[in-house]
């Protein structure tokens, strides 16, 4: 190759190089500039983020009486509840006065007998002792003229006191016939009808008064001294009402029952107007436990960090982390023991987002996201 050649592609190559080496220039100037974009663009973004409100709801700790409680629960019953047999000898219904439902009284008709079986009976003794009253007083006359023994006598007055006996058994059997109300009250059942024969073993009315109502709540040992005779409850029957009625403990047992290893304590409860039904569920709280004046917050809004109980609080629009050391838990509620104040803004709703220092935006409740 001729050194013309030789010298012209030297040239050519050198220029070539020259080329790249300034297009790469070019390129890398682009690209940094590109890169100064993008981070230029990352720091407003971070700068916008930083400086954004995050949404939260918050609530006040607050200072109030704190109770532990335990709810029991039973059914109401009739204050008095009494059921009504028939006629002790046992005959047929002849009139049914009453109707379920009906109110009654003491001793009031309920319903009558078939009393002639009893009648029949009473005559026959009348006049057996109008036979044997004839006889003794003859032979009374006999002994004292001495014409007769005391014994034949004695015979005579032991079977008229036989008589005497027997009409006063019929005399209690009539009453029976007559059923009657033993107490104040409503008609709750009847489980004859007119026509059907009815014995001392056949229940024929049952009769209760709910002017006042009872329940019954089964207490373990454990929270027993905290219940007292006089006491008042807030009793709950969701069948009756929404509301809670009043009610005041009547009867305190001495002894554990042995069955339920528990205290049954009786609670009265006032139902003048008829209002609330027999059988009806009720339930109570027992306070087994108090703390007066405790310092209370949404359990909901504490949350776990490294085994630490924590909250978030809004100062001056400004979350700030707090470390809480817990007391009693009820439900929904905690007892706060330390780390927060009286009045101390807890954030509620939004907590999981918040982190410290973070700018907020205190919303309403709902609202936050």
């Amino acid at each position: 190759m001729s050194q013309k050649i030789r010298k012209h592609m030297y040239d050519f190559i050198t220029l070539a190089f020259l080329c790249l080496l300034t297009f790469g220039l070019a390129g890398c100037g682009a690209g940094n500039e590109t890169a100064q974009a993008t981070a230029g663009s990352s720091e407003t973004a971070a700068e916008v983020q930083e400086e954004s409100a995050l949404p939260v709801t918050v609530t006040a700790a607050v200072r109030r009486d704190l109770n532990k409680t335990l709810t029991l629960g039973g059914l109401l019953r009739p204050q008095e509840e009494v059921t009504l047999m028939g006629g002790g000898v046992g005959s047929k219904v002849l009139r049914v006065a009453v109707k379920v439902g009906d109110p009654v009284r003491q001793g009031q008709v309920i319903l009558t007998q078939d009393m002639r079986d009893l009648d029949i009976q009473e005559q026959n003794l009348l006049l057996n002792k109008e036979q044997l009253q004839d006889n003794y007083d003859k032979n009374k006359a006999l002994f004292e003229a001495g014409a007769m023994a005391e014994g034949q006598l004695t015979t005579l007055e032991n079977q008229i006191k036989q008589i005497d006996l027997q009409l006063e058994s019929l005399r209690l059997n009539r009453e029976k016939m007559t059923v009657t109300s033993t107490i104040n009250g409503i008609v709750s059942a009847l489980p004859v009808v007119e026509g059907q024969l009815a014995a001392a073993s056949t229940p024929v009315a049952m009769v209760v008064n709910i002017d006042k109502l009872l329940l019954d709540v089964q207490v373990g040992e454990n929270y027993i001294m905290g219940v007292k005779a006089g006491d008042e409850m807030d009793i709950l029957i969701p069948s009756f009402s929404a509301d809670a009625v009043k009610g005041r403990v009547k009867t305190v047992p001495p002894n554990i029952n042995p069955q339920t290893r528990a205290y049954t304590v009786t609670i009265e409860v006032d139902n003048r107007d008829l209002a609330i039904k027999g059988g009806m569920y009720g339930e109570i709280q027992l306070v087994v436990e108090k703390i007066e004046n405790a310092l209370v917050i949404p359990q909901y809004a504490v949350l776990r960090m490294e085994d630490r109980a924590v909250v978030f609080v809004e100062e001056a629009g400004v979350a700030r982390k707090k470390l809480i050391t817990l007391g009693m838990t009820l439900g929904n509620e905690a007892e706060v023991l330390s780390g927060l104040a009286e009045g101390d803004q807890i954030i509620v709703e939004g907590q999981y987002a918040v982190t410290e220092g973070r700018k907020l935006n205190v919303v309403s409740r709902g609202e936050a996201q």
